[in-house]
């Protein structure tokens, strides 16, 4: 059913049980997995250099943790940061790549913050044209 699965991931841990979730499925169905990674698009001039060396390091990390929980399930992913907004990262790459399922872990907002502030995975859901499963921790 599941040929190609975009997860959204920011290395929190509801991103990596997003991420767990998307191997197991893949793996059911025979599907590849890509992990898109949304960074801020730009920086004031006077925090641009001490920003881009932090993007840079978080990238690292990341992919490497990625590698790690996808070797340690047996499943390739291919992982690319992209500079935007997280969810309308998330939904272009879904929409330009084709993607059967979009897996974005869920924040859990609650009270005021609920009322004042979508999560990203309200965002993606309420964006995206395709099917987005919301992982819940």
């Amino acid at each position: 059913m599941f040929r190609k699965i975009l997860v959204g991931f920011d290395g929190s841990r509801h991103s990596i049980k997003a991420l767990e979730t998307a191997i197991t499925l893949a793996k059911l169905h025979g599907a590849r997995v890509k992990v898109v990674e949304a960074l801020p698009r730009s920086y004031p001039v006077e925090l641009y250099l001490e920003e881009e060396i932090r993007d840079k390091e978080r990238v690292i990390k990341h992919k490497e943790m990625i590698r790690e929980i996808s070797r340690d399930k047996g499943v390739e992913v291919e992982y690319e940061p992209v500079r935007g907004d997280p969810a309308a990262v998330i939904s272009d790459v879904a929409e330009r790549e084709n993607f059967d399922l979009v897996v974005v872990g869920n924040r859990g907002l609650r009270g005021f913050r609920k009322l004042v502030s979508y999560s990203v995975s309200s965002k993606v859901v309420e964006s995206s044209r395709r099917l987005v499963l919301v992982v819940k921790e």
